[in-house]
């Protein structure tokens, strides 16, 4: 064993390998400046009282305190001041710099119309479709606002559609909710509900979205997009499924609201394997390649009882170093805990197995995130410009998901061994369809014992 450790300390290079082909993506510091503007719209003049957009926008508010955000909150804007509170906030985003990040909430009626999103003031108007576009605000003006103040991040929630106060000719039924929106550089958009559903008001003094978000925000470790996708699942249980939000990004850089604990350092991850096993060669070994540190200064005592202490009670060595560190890595399941047995043990089988396993998980994390996550309309497009590509279906990129998108994917889906929900469009059906070769697409496979006609939510799709 002690052959084994020399061998491989005069082999160490700690330093971690060049995973990446191009250059990884960036994380928005945690000490970058935040700033926020929380907007409740809930005492309309003409369109009644909400009950809770006012209680919203004030529990989005403390959370968003807590969390570092210099919070500018309102409630019950006119147009005017509505207006004023953006270009005021997209000021205070330059005057903080590039590294700042920027989040700006609104709770209060929302609307499509003619396929825009409109937030609405309290003094709208509204008896026909022509007063929507001169008495609300677009939100796409509001996102170009915080895109053009060319900061880092910019996040824009809309928890909207409260009820459908408005005569039918301004918001049919169908027309409720906000219809997903293409993406918009250096803005993530979120929405609590897409087009033609009602985002509920609660019946505990918060709308299920807000309370759901706030209580997601908080969670430490939580990238942006994975926190979002925890608000989705918790409204949409609370729910019934009758409630599923949207998002919409063309984000580079990763972002949390509450960081991730700093991964353990090589010298901690050895010395918790050494304290795990009472491996004495582990004890030395962190000893002699991290002398200076925390670690070995609290192992060097521990190594003096387990040689002092009788044979029988030291733990057996059942196995080898290189092993233990590996099973911990398994354990652990981060690339920076394989990266350490690769280091330590560099020409052992356990060496090769630890880099392989790190090259798994990093090449998970780029696919699992790579380039924008699209939504609605634009991720349609995107999986039938790949359909095409694929020779899997005929026409164009309408991003309209209908009978023929949904036969090609269906087809496609024979093709990858990677599994996806054929019926709908999703991120992870992008991800596989941009994976298989052209040459291996549908024009060169027959569907065999196929049905002429698939049935999805009761309406029979037919060749």
């Amino acid at each position: 064993m002690r052959s084994l450790l020399v061998a491989a300390g005069l082999a160490i290079s700690l330093a971690l390998p060049s995973w990446a082909a191009g250059e990884p993506r960036k994380t928005v510091p945690a000490l970058a400046p935040r700033l926020a503007l929380v907007i409740g719209n809930a005492s309309y003049v003409k369109l009644g009282r909400l009950s809770n957009p006012g209680r919203d926008a004030g529990l989005m508010a403390e959370k968003l305190r807590q969390l570092g955000f210099d919070v500018t909150e309102v409630s019950d804007r006119d147009l005017k001041g509505m207006s004023a509170d953006v270009e005021d906030f997209a000021r205070k985003i330059k005057e903080r710099g590039r590294e700042t990040v920027a989040l700006l909430y609104y709770a209060g009626h929302g609307l499509e119309n003619d396929s825009i999103n409109y937030l609405v003031p309290v003094s709208a108007d509204i008896k026909k479709r022509s007063d929507v576009a001169t008495q609300s605000l677009s939100v796409k003006l509001v996102a170009d606002r915080l895109s053009a103040t060319g900061n880092a991040l910019n996040i824009l929630i809309v928890d909207a559609c409260r009820d459908n106060p408005f005569p039918p000719g301004v918001a049919p039924a169908g027309t409720l909710g906000l219809v997903p929106m293409g993406a918009v550089y250096g803005v993530f958009i979120a929405s609590s509900t897409g087009s033609g559903k009602i985002a509920f008001d609660g019946d505990d003094g918060h709308s299920p979205y807000t309370k759901a978000l706030a209580d997601a925000i908080v969670v430490p470790g939580e990238k942006l997009e994975d926190v979002f996708k925890s608000v989705r699942r918790q409204v949409r249980l609370a729910t019934g499924e009758q409630q599923i939000p949207w998002e919409s990004t063309s984000l580079e850089l990763d972002f949390y609201f509450v960081p991730p604990p700093p991964a353990p350092t090589p010298a901690e991850q050895l010395f918790a394997a050494a304290k795990e096993t009472g491996n004495v060669a582990l004890h030395d070994l962190l000893i002699e390649r991290f002398p200076d540190s925390r670690e070995a200064a609290e192992a060097r005592p521990i190594v003096a009882r387990l040689r002092q202490a009788p044979a029988s009670e030291t733990p057996a060595a059942s196995s080898s170093a290189a092993a233990l560190v590996l099973a911990r890595a398994r354990q652990t399941q981060t690339p920076e805990a394989y990266d350490l047995v690769a280091s330590l043990f560099s020409d052992t089988p356990e060496a090769d197995d630890a880099r392989a396993a790190a090259s798994r998980l990093r090449e998970a994390t780029v696919l699992d995130s790579a380039g924008p996550a699209y939504e609605g309309r634009e991720l349609v497009q995107q999986i039938q410009e790949q359909l095409l590509r694929l020779d899997c279906m005929a026409g164009e990129r309408s991003g309209v998901f209908e009978a023929a998108t949904i036969q090609g994917l269906r087809r496609a889906s024979l093709l990858s061994d990677e599994r996806y929900l054929w019926y709908r469009p999703t991120m992870a059906a992008l991800r596989a369809l941009k994976k298989i070769d052209a040459e291996e697409g549908c024009g060169q496979r027959k569907m065999i014992a196929a049905p002429r006609c698939l049935r999805v939510n009761n309406e029979d799709f037919c060749q």
